[in-house]
């Protein structure tokens, strides 16, 4: 069956492409790396795709639309407590006991920082969690709690556990409840 007729084809490519991003290669891939990683013949890259930068497009657009789904239920979690203090810290809690989610995200970061094409996916989590704060608190608190969350990340990342529940907890309280004293004008 040729490449045309297998469904799903495409996907699996995409797939394979976004989970190298990830994987700390800093985005730097080729046809060869995505092919063997997807278990597909080389030539399929070049079937589905015009050039790498366009299999590299889908496979952002792929990652991108996961954090835009993880943020809107997340949004979901928030907007159905009745406490958001308590749901946001649970849900930072979440996010960093999964090492591995933890690694992609740091992996994404990363890759921005090597790769210019990158940074807008690198910063979308971010971008998307101030977002969805500012519905809670004000535009300072909520650019606070995203550094802390990016901070908590990295410290998760390089000692392979996360910051104990308390203390995200606390510190949760903590940035919510100076909410009404933070500075205006924070740059987000």
């Amino acid at each position: 069956m040729s490449d045309a007729k297998k469904p799903g084809r495409r996907q699996q490519i995409v797939d394979a492409a976004a989970e190298l991003l990830c994987s700390g290669t800093g985005g730097r891939l080729t046809h060869r790396q995505i092919a063997a990683h997807a278990g597909v013949p080389l030539g399929s890259t070049t079937y589905y795709f015009t050039d790498l930068d366009d299999l590299i497009a889908a496979a952002l657009a792929e990652l991108a639309a996961q954090i835009d789904d993880e943020l809107s239920r997340t949004a979901d979690r928030v907007a159905a407590a009745g406490d958001p203090v308590s749901v946001l810290a649970q849900t930072f809690n979440d996010y960093l006991t999964d090492l591995d989610q933890v690694r992609t995200e740091t992996a994404i970061y990363v890759a921005g920082l090597q790769r210019p094409e990158l940074r807008e996916l690198s910063l979308r989590w971010f971008t998307g969690l101030v977002d969805l704060l500012k519905r809670h608190t004000d535009p300072a608190t909520a650019t606070a709690m995203a550094v802390f969350v990016d901070g908590a990340t990295l410290y998760t990342a390089l000692h392979d556990r996360p910051l104990p529940p308390e203390l995200i907890e606390h510190t949760t309280t903590l940035l919510l409840a100076a909410a009404g004293s933070a500075p205006s004008g924070v740059a987000e």
